[in-house]
């Protein structure tokens, strides 16, 4: 229970009930407890909280619901926050915020899967400024999945693996990461969130295929991500994965310029809808490839 949020609303129910501090404290406690709890300074023992709510007309258990919702709505906006400044690739700004919750947290909790999303974003965003080594950054974020509960699988540790994934990817170590990829894959877990998740990891593993010169295994990844993301009806990663695997024919060159062009046609046709011009133009550059191609003798 956050002391500060509990306090304010006790004052906020005590004025407008129209009671003093000490007409509130008279026959529960004395009149600088009461402050103290009002100021944050001190969180009431249950019975002295029991008697505070009957005397304000409420249940006991309206405190620790609105303190719930409260938490739940600070923790939500966060969430959001950082994700977003992820997404533009703001890590500075996800470094500062993520340090602040750390310290916090020494002072409230606000539970496990919170804290841990917090502590996945500080060694991240580190990494990606330049404050720590990838190694260092790969060690910590393991130790987030060590959990009591060996049997069990949550979302989030997968998001956490396929990071992890990602750090390997990125600096080289692609042995590493193929096996998080794959382990990410592997799992059953019947959320929908996974299911749209996994179509994130398809992409990851068919580029990391590409980047091994392992083209056929690169494009089969980037099929099953398409037909699942077709399934879904989810399109966030359908044109990324048209590229992918267009990419990988065309370093083949087993595959007919009309067939690789067709892949690079639904892809303009989803990033045209998204309005996306800087995939726009990577697939132009593709496409001269492709003409390339066409006009090579055989």
């Amino acid at each position: 229970m956050d002391s500060k949020l509990l306090g304010e609303e006790i004052k906020r129910l005590r004025k407008q009930q129209l009671l003093s501090q000490k007409e509130l404290s008279d026959g529960i406690c004395c009149q600088t407890t009461i402050s103290s709890i009002e100021k944050g300074r001190a969180l009431p023992s249950i019975d002295i909280l029991y008697f505070i709510a009957l005397r304000l007309n409420v249940t006991i258990d309206y405190f620790f619901q609105n303190n719930y919702q409260n938490n739940q709505t600070y923790i939500s906006d966060t969430i959001i926050s950082i994700e977003e400044y992820v997404k533009s690739k703001k890590y500075h700004e996800v470094h500062e915020i993520t340090k602040l919750e750390r310290k916090l947290s020494k002072a409230r909790d606000l539970g496990r899967m919170f804290n841990q999303f917090i502590d996945w974003h500080f060694f991240r965003s580190a990494q990606l400024i330049g404050l720590i080594s990838w190694e260092e950054c790969v060690e910590q974020l393991k130790l987030l999945l060590l959990s009591k509960e060996r049997n069990k699988v949550h979302f989030q540790n997968l998001r956490i693996k396929n990071v992890i994934a990602n750090v390997y990817a990125e600096n080289g170590d692609y042995k590493e990461a193929l096996k998080h990829y794959t382990d990410i894959l592997n799992v059953n877990i019947k959320l929908e969130a996974y299911r749209r998740f996994k179509l994130k990891v398809y992409f990851n593993l068919s580029k990391l295929y590409f980047y091994e010169n392992l083209y056929e295994q690169s494009i089969e990844v980037a099929e099953r991500g398409i037909k699942l993301s077709q399934e879904l009806e989810d399109i966030s990663m359908l044109g990324n994965l048209y590229i992918q695997a267009s990419q990988s024919m065309l370093k083949l060159k087993d595959y007919e310029s009309s067939n690789i062009q067709v892949y690079l046609d639904n892809a303009k046709f989803v990033f045209q809808m998204t309005n996306n011009q800087k995939c726009l133009e990577f697939i132009g550059n593709i496409e001269k490839q492709v003409a390339e191609l066409k006009l090579s003798p055989v």
